[in-house]
């Protein structure tokens, strides 16, 4: 018979000694029907709610097709469709099988980097610094947090999805930026 143990490592990350046979770390809370219906129900409301201000939006002009109303719709709509989704699964009892990793020191740092970086880019955007150099900085930024390197991850993809955004938004949409 094979045996598997957990141990720590001196950085606080759970590690499986394996002689043999695949383990299964536990990587979370027993499922509770609960805390899922709670969730549902949180979710359902809040993407209702979304909706419902979404909708109330005026628009001086109507277009009859995209408007500032459409986004936050289409946003509200998959809200509510991942909600009824896991109110059904919490209803019903059906759990997907989860192979999800321990929090990691890493992974808390990692968090720590993009909230500090999106709080940064809305106070750098209110005192008026431009989205073009606010954005390809962002996405380098957690690029590198994510552990990226290269010329594609640190160049050449965030000056293409800045420049796609500011086509969308600028020039299609005329959103100012």
């Amino acid at each position: 018979m094979t045996s598997t143990s957990d141990a720590v490592d001196p950085a606080g990350e759970a590690e499986v000694v394996d002689s043999g046979k695949a383990a299964h770390v536990d990587t979370g809370a027993a499922p509770s029907k609960r805390m899922e219906l709670t969730f549902s129900v949180l979710a359902l409301t809040l993407g209702l709610a979304m909706l419902l201000s979404a909708r109330a939006i005026r628009v001086r002009n109507e277009t009859g097709g995209m408007d500032p109303r459409s986004w936050p719709t289409m946003i509200a709509l998959g809200i509510l469709l991942s909600a009824g989704w896991t109110l059904f699964n919490a209803v019903t009892g059906r759990r997907a099988e989860r192979d999800v990793d321990g929090a990691t020191r890493s992974g808390w740092i990692q968090l720590g980097v993009v909230i500090a970086m999106i709080v940064l880019v809305l106070v750098l955007w209110q005192v008026g610094l431009s989205f073009l150099i606010l954005a390809p900085v962002f996405i380098i930024v957690c690029n590198l947090a994510f552990g990226l390197r290269g010329v594609v991850p640190l160049l050449v993809f965030p000056a293409v999805l800045t420049a796609l955004l500011y086509l969308v938004f600028q020039l299609l949409l005329k959103v100012p930026l």
